[in-house]
């Protein structure tokens, strides 16, 4: 019976993470894409009129959706229709009341800012919110199945039709409301595709007890969500305040692409692991198992991403953004070595919302907010790069707040951590050095593909020679599998 429910986990997570890769690859990469060629289209000055309002959209959706959501999939086993029922009307009037508040702020936005064009901007922009406040069950409900097929469509004709609508404004003319409108689509059509699969509509039911119960966990959540949310786009919001547009076009643009990277592998196999993780919560060694193997792969992946990506920044931004965006490639830079550490701090917290430890996550959260303060403050007069490698440096130390308390009830620290992922760091870096040494002047389509081509060479065969076993114990299997589909 042990076994039987083994294998169904291991199939429903490789079923889930293809399905939720082939969601990134083809909506993530594919939404990138269109955005860097509007900003191409529209400049530095239009797209960080946008990057300002960023911190107000995050905020909001981290209050309105990520507790109740998590708390919902933390009580997968559980769940009964009173309890989504009362969340779904929970979130709806949040959403309600956080798009009202920021409709009647907005004044107070643009004089932060000392931008008045802010105020129609996001009184527009701002409607996502309540989209998104309207599928904060269906999602859960979704990934709970580990449905991520379903996810994957909605997202794939969302981003499909937004890209057409935000690419021909921005084609006409429209400039920062190409960016506006092509969000709004995409959040619009997301949604009734999520309500499509999901086939799911709430009851007339409201519990109070359900909601203090999962309110209970779901607030913690919410908070650390919201303070982590504040802390990590301060330094835009900051920008925003203190240096002009186009400057915010840049620190936004670096952001944007660091993230997007980051969250392209992490975020994936975090997804798909959370409701497999509250599944054997009970179970602390296949939890550790679980938790162990998802930092190996992550790290696997994810360093040489975005090393690579930082040692090819100047042919990308030259090829892909033009001339305009020259004074992005420091920043981003600097961002994608901040940006190599945290996924892991992401599975640090993600692994204590399975076991059910939110006032563990919200702990950890507050306890980085003075550190990074600090640091943002010291380095506002160096300018967007010194804010940049400021970033660089409260990643690393928030690596180790991140794994303190995981290290604590699994014996898993940071230098454990450390340890497993010791080899891809080593090849990491040497496939750094490499690639920067390489020149070549004819085209920058040959330069980029090339360097990313020997980039790839040189960390998989700096791996081999460091007999790294996971790696080469993961490719026996898919190599066995060919051959036996092969011979079939």
């Amino acid at each position: 019976m042990e076994f039987i429910l083994i294998t169904s986990l291991r199939q429903n997570a490789i079923h889930g993470f293809i399905w939720s890769i082939s969601d990134r690859l083809i909506n993530q990469l594919g939404y990138l894409a269109v955005t860097v060629f509007i900003a191409r289209l529209i400049g530095p000055e239009s797209f960080g009129l946008i990057g300002m309002l960023t911190i107000f959209i995050l905020l909001a959706e981290s209050a309105v959706n990520n507790g109740f959501a998590q708390a919902l999939i933390q009580r997968s086993q559980q769940l009964t229709e009173a309890d989504s029922s009362t969340i779904f009307y929970v979130s709806f009037g949040w959403g309600i009341a956080v798009y009202a508040l920021l409709y009647f702020i907005a004044p107070l936005i643009a004089d932060f800012y000392n931008n008045p064009v802010l105020i129609e901007i996001s009184r527009v922009l701002f409607v996502i919110i309540l989209i998104n406040s309207l599928t904060v069950v269906a999602r859960a409900k979704l990934t709970i199945d580990i449905d991520f097929k379903s996810q994957a469509i909605a997202s794939t004709i969302a981003t499909l039709f937004s890209s057409i609508v935000g690419v021909y404004l921005a084609l006409e003319g429209y400039g920062y409301w190409s960016l506006v409108w092509l969000l709004i689509v995409k959040s619009s059509l997301n949604a009734l595709g999520v309500w499509f699969f999901c086939r799911w509509l709430p009851k007339l039911i409201f519990s109070v007890e359900s909601f203090r119960s999962l309110f209970k966990f779901g607030s913690n959540l919410m908070l650390a969500g919201f303070v982590a949310t504040f802390v990590n786009n301060l330094y835009v919001a900051l920008v925003g305040r203190y240096f002009n547009t186009a400057q915010v076009g840049y620190f936004t643009q670096a952001t944007t692409l660091s993230n997007n990277l980051s969250q392209l592998i992490s975020s994936t196999l975090q997804g798909v692991t959370y409701p497999i993780m509250t599944s054997v919560k009970e179970d602390n060694q296949r939890l550790v198992n679980i938790y162990t193997q998802l930092i190996s792969i992550t790290m696997l992946v994810s360093l040489p991403m975005l090393i690579g990506f930082a040692a090819v920044a100047e042919d990308f931004v030259k090829l892909t953004l033009g001339n305009d965006w020259l004074p992005v490639i420091p920043v981003l830079v600097a961002l994608c070595f901040a940006r190599t550490i945290t996924p892991i701090s992401a599975i640090n917290l993600n692994i204590l919302n399975a076991v059910g430890r939110s006032d563990l996550f919200l702990k950890v959260d507050l306890s980085k907010l003075p550190m990074t303060l600090g640091a943002l403050f010291i380095a506002l007069p160096y300018g967007i790069e010194g804010l940049a490698w400021a970033m660089v440096c409260t990643s690393f130390i928030a690596f180790f707040i991140n794994a303190y308390f995981p290290g604590k009830l699994f014996g898993f620290g940071g230098i454990a951590q450390l340890r497993v992922a010791y080899k891809y760091i080593i090849a990491s870096a040497i496939m750094y050095f490499a690639v920067s040494l390489i020149s070549i002047s004819h085209s920058l389509w040959l330069a980029l593909l090339g360097k990313i081509f020997f980039g790839a060479v040189i960390y998989m065969t700096i791996l081999v020679i460091l007999r790294d076993v996971f790696l080469l114990k993961n490719a026996r299997l898919v190599v066995l599998k060919i051959r036996n589909r092969l011979y079939k």
